[in-house]
């Protein structure tokens, strides 16, 4: 009897410990989708802003994008979006649900799956951007940027000035201008806002420079 009574308690506890970290699991999962995420800076394309290998804090609950904001974006979003309509078309619908986008996922080819890019929001919807004499113009306006001091020129040529940024989408740049692939580029255009993961609010690494990012 006391045998049987130590298997229950030894079984209760086992399943204790699963329940809770399954529950824990389930959480972390839920704050990383709904609330923040932690991104680790690859490359230049943000310096002297952000450097290599720094880690960010993003927030994510009802951000909108706003002109200045250093954000991060899902690059193959649009390219993705595109490879599912045309799944969804040979299958006879006229898109693909939620769930079947996410199973695809996994099979994704390797230049569709997501690549998080850091950069820096300079205009909104409706907004036009151009490019002259190496400086930006906003609706006509020169466009200041203290975060920035050097020339911005175009980085492709199939791409014409000057651009009306579409509805739910941004223009996008990154600080180190020589070194940013954004939407100076036709491989990536304006942003849809449904491919912006949030905003990059603190920078928590290296620990000798923690604090809010602008």
């Amino acid at each position: 009897m006391e045998e049987k009574s130590k298997k229950t308690s030894i079984g209760r506890e086992i399943w204790e410990w699963f329940y809770t970290i399954a529950i824990a699991l389930i959480i972390a999962m839920l704050i990383k989708t709904f609330l923040f995420d932690v991104v680790k800076v690859d490359g230049s394309s943000m310096y002297p802003t952000l450097v290599n290998n720094d880690r960010l804090i993003v927030t994510k609950p009802g951000y909108e994008p706003k002109q200045g904001d250093i954000i991060i974006l899902d690059s193959t979003y649009k390219e993705r979006e595109k490879y599912f309509d045309t799944l969804a078309a040979e299958e006879g619908k006229e898109e693909l649900s939620a769930f079947s986008k996410f199973t695809k996922g996994f099979t994704l080819p390797d230049s569709l799956k997501k690549r998080f890019y850091v950069k820096r929001v300079i205009a909104l919807p409706g907004q036009t951007v151009d490019l002259r004499d190496g400086a930006v113009y906003i609706d006509g306006e020169l466009y200041e940027e203290p975060y920035y001091d050097g020339p911005t020129t175009s980085i492709d040529a199939s791409v014409e000035y000057p651009i009306t940024v579409e509805e739910d989408t941004v223009f996008v740049m990154g600080d180190n201008r020589t070194r940013s692939k954004d939407s100076r580029s036709s491989e990536l255009g304006l942003v849809p806002y449904d491919a912006v993961l949030g905003k990059a609010k603190l920078r928590i690494w290296p620990l000798n420079v923690i604090g809010f990012v602008e």
